[in-house]
């Protein structure tokens, strides 16, 4: 045995006698391999191929040139390898008594030769065999098999032989075929690394189905799960396991431009399928693949014929496939496909790829970064901040992570991890019209009001961080929260404020966004909102000025059209998609937070319990949150030592929180027009504002909202 360490390259770039197959060219430089003769080749995976070795290659110091004919397993590569042994074999001094082999076919093959048998496969492979050098456990690929429709032998079944000999086969060895396979698609077999965190439920629904098929039952199931979410990995990681034979069929490869082309096509391929198993009879089990079958069998008011023909020919082609085959479908947009794909006995059967958990995103980006080593506490991070994330998303976001910290220091990756997040969209939110973020306030940006703080912590965020507790009492998560209050009192902040705080994805909207000039597009939207939502949960829906997006039914009903009819459809949506979200885990809440300034317009059925369970009072804010405002304010511009907010806070009775913003601004370009050089903002430039503005707000408007607020405590 030779140790040695070459760059190993294809013996077809040198030498293209294909009378001469098996062969290793070694570099004359290596001088301690002395003697030629039959060699078991080792590469730094570990694999071994089969060669003639020979040092008749001058001028190759670094590299060797071999033939992978027979090797140790299928498909070997020897390029980008290197030649890191070389054991001497003999040659047995008897004929083998047996030879079992399996085959691998191809699929396209099988398409156009349906009326094969076994026996003419293996005649035409015992002529293919013969001087050919194999040993135990080998695999045997060539061009010239492929030809006759065989992507590969097995031999593995060679009694008597010992593990350092090679045999040959003749005319009179007998070959027993022991099975028969299909060769892996391309499309599934080049795919991406399988992490089983979230998967692993699906996997086990998937074996069942399968179990049932083995016992003859018709199986068609339906996989159904976001772009990106990871359905061909894992149906490239099933039949792996389950060592199937898999009929691959997509939209680019059946469709045609002519008519009857695609039919024909897909006729072929359900033909070949049931010809596999009625004539060839694997062992293993048979699986067909639809992949993205939205595409085959769209959903449209207004089909083509084309579309109409090729649906009904597959719809034909399914319901006849005889018991054995597993028909294994998958779509990212189960709406866009016919009812008619969907109804029982079809792909009535469906199995759903849930969005990963917080726990499983962490383990998922554990594993992508591991070589980075990151802390818990960036984990952490990143689990909580990816709600939304299908595997993807996170494998981009990883790779993103990757690329950075390739020009920057180690020391700056959790500030790397932040300013990613913060830029990186998930692609459910970039697949819909409805905006998606992620706050980075929280309560901390809202002077004083400690008193509604305390509220929303009490009520809200104690139910979204205890959710356990509730449980065992029998309690659900809120689902609703009206906020309502004089305008410019921070009703907005306090709604984004509140999505940090409870570690949730916002999505804002108003009537201006909801309105459209044509019939039902608003409902439609609404609907949008809240399946975005619920891809991104836990979420946050903030409705803003809900008064004008729905009003009440007893001022709208009365009319004929117009408006009104639009507010009752939008009201009536947004009723049942509030009556659709299910309180339970944190995981996948969905809270849904109002604001308006007129609650006495709201109608009564969004206000009952179940539906917006808390109304919290936003009131105008007062002296201590005013004080505590005007100190955010000082951290932002420059005031001069002689203002005192104590005394601003006093003059300002019945201020909103935004007249008190727009009275710092005012006294900042006072003091600017005052002196263009000067640095601060003085007591005289707030005297001179407040004695020409006055408060928004009026003591009636103040004392309906506490009245409003009377009747429901």
């Amino acid at each position: 045995m030779c140790d040695v360490n070459l760059l190993t390259l294809p013996l077809h770039l040198v030498d293209n006698n294909d009378l001469e197959p098996q062969r290793c060219y070694l570099p004359q430089c290596v001088s301690d391999i002395k003697a030629k003769g039959w060699s078991r080749c080792w590469f730094s995976d570990g694999s071994h191929s089969i060669c003639w070795v020979s040092q008749t290659r001058a001028g190759s110091e670094t590299c060797c040139f071999l033939d992978s004919m027979v090797s140790s397993k299928p498909q070997l590569v020897v390029t980008n390898q290197h030649l890191t042994r070389v054991e001497p074999l003999l040659l047995a001094t008897e004929n083998v008594d047996k030879v079992g082999c399996v085959l691998t076919i191809s699929e396209r093959f099988l398409q156009t030769n349906t009326h094969i048998s076994v026996d003419e496969l293996r005649e035409d492979l015992r002529i293919f065999l013969r001087h050919l050098k194999l040993t135990k456990n080998c695999h045997v690929q060539h061009e010239r098999l492929q030809t006759i429709g065989i992507a590969s032998v097995e031999i593995f079944n060679v009694p008597g032989l010992q593990e350092s000999e090679i045999f040959e086969i003749n005319e009179k060895t007998p070959l027993l075929v022991v099975d028969i396979k299909l060769e892996m698609p391309m499309a599934l077999r080049e795919h991406t690394k399988y992490l089983s965190y979230s998967f692993e439920a699906v996997m086990e629904a998937l074996e069942e189905q399968l179990n049932l098929s083995k016992r003859k039952y018709s199986s068609k199931i339906l996989l159904v799960g976001p772009t990106g979410c990871g359905k061909s990995t894992i149906l490239s990681e099933f039949l792996d396991r389950q060592q199937a034979n898999c009929f691959y069929v997509t939209a680019s490869k059946v469709l045609r431009s002519y008519p009857g082309e695609t039919e024909e096509e897909l006729r072929r391929v359900f033909h070949a399928a049931e010809s596999f198993q009625q004539k060839l009879r694997p062992k293993l089990p048979i699986i067909l693949v639809l992949e993205d079958l939205e595409l085959l069998c769209p959903a449209s008011t207004k089909e083509s014929n084309n579309s109409l023909r090729i649906s009904a020919e597959l719809y034909r082609l399914v319901d006849n496939l005889p018991p054995g085959i597993l028909c294994l479908a998958s779509t990212s947009y189960p709406d866009s496909l016919h009812e008619q794909a969907r109804r029982a006995g079809r792909f009535g059967q469906e199995i759903s790829i849930q969005m990963p958990n917080e726990q499983q995103r962490r383990q998922i980006f554990q594993d992508l970064l591991c070589d980075l080593m990151l802390s818990g506490n960036s984990l952490e991070h990143l689990a909580r901040n990816t709600q939304g994330y299908v595997l993807a998303d996170m494998a981009l976001l990883a790779r993103q992570i990757h690329q950075q910290m390739v020009k920057k220091n180690f020391s700056e990756l959790e500030h790397t991890i932040k300013e990613l997040l913060l830029a990186h969209q998930p692609n459910a939110s970039r697949s819909t019209d409805v905006r998606v973020v992620k706050m980075s306030d929280g309560f901390e940006i809202i002077g004083g009001m400690e008193s509604l703080k305390k509220t929303l912590r009490v009520t809200v965020l104690a139910g979204l961080s205890q959710s356990a507790a509730f449980a065992r009492f029998g309690l659900s998560l809120p689902k609703g929260v009206l906020l309502y209050g004089p305008p410019g009192c921070a009703k907005t902040t306090v709604a984004k404020c509140l999505a940090k705080e409870a570690s949730m994805t916002f999505i804002a909207t108003s009537a201006a966004e909801v309105y459209s000039p044509y019939v039902g597009c608003a409902e439609r939207f609404i609907s949008r909102i809240f399946d975005t939502a619920r891809k991104n949960a836990p979420c946050l829906i903030f409705l803003d000025e809900i008064d004008s997006l729905v009003g009440r039914r007893t001022t709208t009903s009365g009319g004929t059209g117009g408006s009104g009819q639009v507010q009752m459809r939008i009201l009536s949506t947004l009723l049942t998609e509030m009556d659709g979200i299910i309180g339970g885990q944190n995981q996948h809440h969905i809270l849904v937070v109002a604001a308006t300034n007129r609650p006495d317009m709201i109608d009564d059925a969004l206000m009952r319990p179940g539906r917006f369970d808390k109304l919290i009072h936003v009131p105008a804010p007062d002296l201590e949150s005013r004080v505590a405002l005007l100190k955010l304010q000082a951290k932002r511009m420059p005031f001069h030592c002689d203002v005192n907010l104590e005394n601003i806070a006093q003059l300002t009775s019945r201020y909103s929180g935004a007249d008190l913003c727009n009275l710092c601004n005012e006294a900042a370009i006072e003091s600017i027009q005052r002196d263009f050089d000067a640095t601060a903002i003085e007591w005289q430039d707030f005297e001179n504002v407040l004695n020409r503005q006055k408060s928004s707000l009026t003591q009636a408007q103040i004392d309906a909202y506490y009245k409003f607020a009377y009747k429901f405590l």
